[in-house]
């Protein structure tokens, strides 16, 4: 056993563990919701991906259409697919839960990472927050880095 001098350590390392891993376990989508959330960024993608931007905007969560006007959003994207050229390849790295988003209200959300690749830039990742609204999973960020 310890010595009564490093038992209260061991104590306090479990407790910082315990919060530390806790909310990452806790905060896990279950697979259908995970499945519905994937289902609308994809879709959403899928827009951006053949330039419909306008209709990107339309479907996407009141929150990110109060942030970013439709004109705002079209050039947006229309100088960055003109500087990155058509995607080349896509892929899933991580998708995480949460119940808060920053400077977002209280909800669920989804924040799925993509690696990818365009014509002109390599090694891109893309961040796609999803969030439940209206009991329907819609876009409402979305991020190129």
């Amino acid at each position: 056993m310890f010595p009564k001098q490093f038992r209260i350590h061991a104590v306090l390392i479990l407790a910082c563990l315990f919060i530390i891993i806790f909310p990452m376990i806790s905060e896990k989508p279950d697979a259908e919701k995970t499945e519905k959330a994937r289902e609308a960024a994809m879709k959403f993608l899928h827009q951006i991906d053949n330039e419909h931007f306008a209709e990107s905007w339309q479907e996407a969560a009141r929150l990110m259409r109060e942030k970013v006007t439709q004109q705002e959003w079209v050039e947006t994207l229309t100088k960055s697919r003109a500087l990155s050229g058509a995607l080349v390849e896509r892929t899933e790295e991580n998708a995480s839960y949460s119940t808060s988003a920053k400077d977002s209200p209280e909800g669920e959300y989804i924040l799925f990472t993509f690696e990818s690749q365009y014509e002109r830039a390599q090694n891109v990742t893309e961040y796609l927050t999803v969030m439940l609204e209206d009991d329907r999973w819609r876009v409402a960020g979305y991020f190129i880095k």
